[in-house]
């Protein structure tokens, strides 16, 4: 509660606020040392945001250069490397137009096929068109007229050259040939319909603009398709999604000629047999000799010789009883009498004896062999090369894929064409 002793003393609320002003510094110094800290460190950070930021930009302006360069270098090789093929198979190689205004054509991909070169890639790598990309031979009355086209995904470009009638280039080194101006022209490539299932018109608000072109098509023509997308109000634009073909075969070798070799097939080779049965005559060797005179049979042929053979002839005499006069018994003989006194006969056995007597005799000796006749069943192997081969195509619309061609997976490529719109 409020009381007299608690009345406010306005007085000595003064003595004592006046005391304290004068102790207070005037100007708080550590609140604007933090207030200008804070600045210094907001300025560095924007320094540094914009120094890495300008430091990017270059690089990208950098790259961007270098890539311009790249295209540009490879292009222009391919272009030259193109060109001299051509002028080599068209004027070394002798195939040239015969009649005035006959016209002979060679694709990028004819050359590869006849290995006049082995591939053409654009600086990132991508094929070019190989069916799209050619050179082209006309004979005119005074010369001849070559025109080289190479589209690929970066870059299109033709160039037109004259010959005269033993191959020299007229216009080669940037002479100016026929007198008159040379027109190039530009490759024209058909315009599909509006209402082509493959055509779409594009929103601008479905894309990020890339790139304005720097001379606008007449509204009456489409610009070339081309991957960069243009934006811009000014502009109509149309896409097409283009996609690549494929086509798998099996392609076959020719047959070996028939061995009797056995051969063993796999995955890459193919192997068929056949056999056949012939009748074949054969003879038996010949037997051994023997003086034993063979049977005669049909098909036995029958082979002999005579010679004299050197022999002994066995020659043998008989027993025979040989009678002998003695004066006594012998005990010896066969057998013995008496004849008179003092006079004995005996008898005695003389043993008979054989003898051999060289003689000569003629001995024949045969041999035979016989014609034997059977059926012999050969076998006979034959291999060929089994190659699965698989085409492709060019980057073209579904609709105009050939007749066997699949599309190939994940191919899909998007082209856009733009011109300038009709003011109405």
């Amino acid at each position: 509660m409020y009381t007299e002793e608690d009345e406010f003393n306005y007085d000595d609320y003064l003595d004592e606020n006046e005391e304290s002003n004068q102790k207070k510094p005037l100007i708080d110094w550590r609140f604007i040392l933090k207030i200008i800290l804070v600045i210094l460190l907001v300025i560095l950070i924007i320094f540094l945001v914009f120094k890495i930021k300008n430091k990017n930009v270059s690089k990208s302006n950098n790259k961007n250069n270098n890539t311009i360069q790249d295209v540009s270098y490879v292009f222009d090789n391919n272009m030259e490397l193109i060109t001299n093929i051509a002028r080599d198979y068209f004027f070394n190689k002798g195939n040239l137009p015969k009649n005035e205004g006959e016209s002979i054509s060679i694709t990028v991909k004819k050359m590869i096929d006849e290995k006049l070169i082995t591939k053409v890639v654009d600086a990132k790598g991508n094929t070019c068109g190989y069916n799209t990309s050619n050179a082209t031979l006309t004979k005119n009355k005074n010369d001849y007229k070559l025109e080289v086209t190479l589209i690929c995904l970066d870059n299109r470009d033709t160039k037109v050259y004259y010959f005269d009638n033993d191959g020299k280039c007229l216009n080669c080194n940037g002479e100016i040939y026929p007198l008159e101006e040379t027109v190039i022209e530009e490759p024209t490539i058909e315009e599909p319909e509006n209402n082509d299932n493959n055509i779409d018109i594009v929103d601008d608000t479905d894309k990020v603009p890339s790139l304005i072109p720097e001379s606008p098509k007449a509204c009456s023509e489409f610009s070339p398709w081309s991957t960069i997308y243009v934006s811009g109000n000014n502009y109509e634009r149309q896409t097409r999604t283009l996609v690549r073909g494929y086509k798998s075969e099996v392609v076959y070798g020719e047959w070996s000629e028939p061995s009797t070799t056995k051969i063993e097939s796999n995955d890459n080779l193919e192997v068929k047999t056949y056999t056949e049965s012939n009748k074949v005559t054969t003879k038996t060797a010949w037997s051994s000799e023997s003086t034993t005179k063979p049977n005669s049979k049909s098909g036995r042929e029958i082979s002999s010789r005579t010679e004299t053979v050197q022999s002994s002839k066995k020659v043998c005499t008989q027993d025979k009883e040989v009678t002998k006069i003695l004066t006594k018994w012998d005990n010896s003989a066969y057998k013995c009498k008496t004849l008179s006194l003092g006079k004995v006969e005996c008898t005695y056995i003389e043993k008979g004896s054989c003898s051999y007597v060289p003689t000569t005799k003629q001995v024949t000796f045969y041999k035979y062999r016989d014609t034997v006749t059977k059926n012999v069943t050969t076998t006979y192997y034959q291999s060929r090369t089994i190659t699965n081969n698989v085409t492709y195509t060019d980057y073209m619309l579904e609709s105009e894929l050939p007749y066997g061609y699949a599309k190939v997976v994940g191919s899909e490529r998007v082209e856009y064409r733009y011109r300038e719109k009709c003011s109405k």
